[in-house]
């Protein structure tokens, strides 16, 4: 199996509550989810957003906030919603980090 992932992806299933505990918004819009990983993020929005450079936010509720930048490499329709996906690791030089 031709496996080109750098970084292992966690994906969100769409029955838990997880939601819940927290946002995600990019450029101050509220976004779904979708998966994650060390290097990028995968999320559903109701704008198209076009490809470049982001801020994203990860509101944890009560137990704080994560500001991240990152690019917006992939942009595709998906039923109501457009699939988008974010990529981290050029930003944040994420390179040397699978090198050690």
């Amino acid at each position: 199996m031709d496996d080109r992932r750098k970084y292992q992806r966690y994906a969100l299933s769409q029955g838990e509550k997880i939601h819940d505990q927290f946002e995600v918004k990019v450029e101050g819009e509220l976004v779904r989810l979708v998966d994650f990983s060390v290097g990028s993020m995968s999320i559903l929005s109701k704008l198209p957003f076009t490809p470049g450079i982001v801020n994203i936010s990860v509101n944890f509720k009560n137990r704080g906030r994560i500001d991240l930048i990152g690019a917006i490499v992939r942009v595709s329709k998906n039923g109501d919603m457009w699939h988008i996906g974010l990529d981290f690791s050029k930003i944040y030089n994420l390179n040397a980090l699978r090198e050690a």
